[in-house]
């Protein structure tokens, strides 16, 4: 059995700084109350229970990247391509990806540009943390 990749796990950690700052917090009712829901998984998406409205969430709840199969690591890969003026067509090649996930992503990510701030300062502290 294999775990998650260290640069996986970096990913989270540095979204979660960014995201709670001041500690994890549910995105439904703003509770600050809350628990690891499953300890035991090997992917380093955390799935945590509100202690108030006992609902479960996972760091990528209430973001524009809920239910995305690709890594975190990709959608970060994506932003430096993006800010480097890289093309659709070498960061498909480089992420292992079709062009036509690129494009999803591109679709994803512009419906909530204020996203792509927080996105962009997890990936900067993500290269300075180490």
């Amino acid at each position: 059995m294999r775990g998650p990749r260290p640069e996986e796990e970096r990913c989270f950690a540095a979204l979660r700084r960014l995201r709670w700052p001041s500690g994890i917090v549910c995105p439904r009712c703003g509770y600050k109350r809350v628990t690891t829901h499953s300890k035991f998984t090997r992917s380093p998406r955390r799935r945590y229970l509100c202690l108030g409205c006992r609902r479960t969430f996972t760091d990528l709840t209430g973001t524009p990247l809920t239910r995305t199969n690709l890594p975190l690591r990709s959608w970060f890969l994506y932003l430096r391509f993006r800010k480097e003026g890289g093309s659709t067509s070498d960061l498909a090649r480089a992420l292992g990806v079709k062009w036509d996930t690129i494009a999803h992503m591109t679709r994803r990510l512009s419906r909530t540009p204020e996203w792509l701030a927080h996105l962009d300062d997890a990936m900067e502290r993500l290269r300075h943390d180490g």
